[in-house]
């Protein structure tokens, strides 16, 4: 790092000249955290408690908060990412999702959501296709029972539309093309036949099946972001965020990671703590010195960042029906802005005359990419299909454009079929002292707010263990996801055992086989 004048020494707050240094400006901390979404303050949180004050979040925007992102719509504060706490609590056993424990914390203003609360539409306007609804919920949760037990017998993953296939549920109609994705699409972002059935159903289970069903919609004016802003001042000072900073370059080793500023500030440290999301990844908009080995961009590309993005409009009055929720089939194209909601019903934002359209994946892309006119033009056709010609133009009219912005990429993950728990699990493994969290890396709880406040706290922890406990150890192997048939692995692990049971390089031996075993385990999938 011969490349700066001056090394700022964070915590004790020292200039210390360095010999041969040029330009610019060299930050020393002991960890860096790269981005300051949920993920990254809950590492920062998990290290002040551990008494690591040492520490240094990195953020490209000039708030906190990442993916959850709010704006000013007219004289209301909306969420453009994150909306929703997903699950609230076990009423059994009384445990509670984590956000939903921090949302109470600090008196976030939130609004259960049903979505019974339906009315359905076609092109010739309001049209009661209910029942078609209901038998695609039936199918989904039934898909869900039999992917558990697929996974409990060992059996080959498949894409939850294949599941839906063996359970008679193939979509033909536009209703039918509706109901299926108000059940799956709106949830995960993606389709059934572009989604893992096993990975899905653990994922459901996870969440809705641990904190039951009800759903709480943020509707907060300091924005749901609130929640890691006000985290980080607990625990965090200014020195220790550095806020609109891009970063280009992360040189790691095993020894130490260096950062490196678009504006030419850089940053040394023991360790950093990625928490970039997998679309970021993806599109290599920061160069990483050295590349990831195989292994590692197998496992990025073959995980998906999938998009969701909410359109808003207002309008001078209200022109729709006093419920929270409508379906539209169109009758040619399958999610074609399908699912609208109101947040004029009372909880919401009573009296905004406000409409929220979602379109996801391949509709959302197309959206995203296209002129904002273009769109409007595309909704408004929709809403004179459903409410008639008389309806008025909106006032306002709003969305983000998640994939085309290089700090997201996107808006979460989904688990894509074919995607094995190998190379899942290589995602979020740590590379020399570079380390990753964020809502992608976690297997049960990916594409959720709380995936990624666990999955920060999981790191943090282990970070904060290196630290602390100086237990850091060199590990430069090729963890390459290697199918093996059950004879070749069988054989495999019981040489290994055999190596176990003689106590030659037992410590090597332990690892290696809990590995091997992990292999025959994922090649089933």
């Amino acid at each position: 790092m011969a490349s700066c004048k001056n090394i700022i020494h964070l915590g004790l707050i020292l200039l210390v000249d360095f010999v041969g240094l040029c330009t610019g400006r060299l930050i020393r901390t002991k960890v860096v955290i790269l981005g300051g979404g949920m993920a990254g303050v809950m590492v920062a949180r998990t290290l002040s408690e551990k008494g690591i004050s040492d520490f240094l979040i990195i953020e490209a925007e000039s708030v906190l908060g990442g993916r959850m992102k709010e704006t000013t719509f007219d004289k209301y504060t909306i969420e453009l990412g994150a909306n929703w706490i997903e699950g609230i609590r076990n009423h059994e056993t009384g445990e509670e999702n984590p956000i939903w424990t921090m949302a109470k914390k600090y008196n976030l203003t939130s609004t259960a959501t049903d979505t019974d609360d339906l009315l359905t539409y076609d092109q010739n306007g309001q049209f009661n296709y209910s029942d078609v609804v209901d038998q695609a919920f039936a199918h989904f949760k039934q898909v869900l029972d039999d992917a558990t037990k697929r996974e409990a017998s060992n059996l080959e993953d498949l894409s939850f539309a294949e599941g839906q296939r063996l359970r008679g549920w193939i979509p033909k109609t536009p209703y039918e093309n509706v109901a299926d994705w108000w059940a799956f699409d709106f949830e995960f972002a993606d389709k059934p036949t572009a989604s893992s059935m096993i990975r899905t159903a653990a994922n459901e289970k996870a969440t809705h099946g641990q904190w039951l069903e009800d759903d709480q919609f943020v509707t907060d004016q300091r924005g749901y972001a609130f929640l890691v802003r006000e985290e980080a001042k607990r625990i965090a000072t200014n020195k220790n965020i550095l806020y609109n900073s891009t970063i280009t370059t992360i040189e790691y080793s095993n020894s130490s990671v260096n950062i490196t500023l678009k504006n030419g500030l850089i940053i040394w440290a023991d360790y950093a703590i990625c928490t970039f999301s997998v679309g970021v990844l993806q599109h290599n908009d920061v160069h990483f010195i050295p590349a990831f080995p195989a292994w590692k961009q197998e496992s990025i590309f073959s995980f998906k960042m999938a998009t969701y993005t909410k359109i808003f409009l207002q309008f001078p009055h209200k022109f729709w029906s006093n419920a929270q929720f409508f379906l539209y089939a169109d009758p040619y194209r399958r999610g074609y802005y399908p699912q609208w909601q109101s947040l004029s019903e009372i909880g919401f934002f009573p009296e905004s005359n406000i409409l929220v359209v979602t379109v996801v994946a391949d509709q959302a892309l197309i959206v995203e990419a296209q002129s904002k006119n273009q769109t409007l033009i595309e909704i408004m056709n929709v809403l004179r299909s459903m409410y008639g010609k008389n309806i008025p133009e909106p006032n306002n009219f709003y969305y983000y454009r998640w994939t085309l912005d290089p700090l997201y990429r996107g808006s979460y993950s989904n688990w894509p079929t074919g995607t094995s728990l190998c190379q899942h699990n290589n995602l979020g493994r740590s590379i020399g002292r570079l380390h990753f969290a964020g809502e992608a890396y976690s297997q049960e709880y990916y594409g959720f707010l709380h995936g990624a406040y666990l999955e920060g706290l999981k790191t943090g922890k282990k970070v904060a263990d290196y630290v602390l406990n100086k237990t850091f150890r060199t590990d430069n192997r090729d963890y390459s996801c290697k199918q093996h048939s059950s004879r070749e692995q069988k054989r495999i692990i019981l040489s290994l055992l055999s190596k176990l049971k003689s106590g030659k390089n037992s410590k090597v031996s332990k690892v290696e086989f809990l590995q091997s075993i992990h292999n025959f385990h994922d090649s089933k999938r």
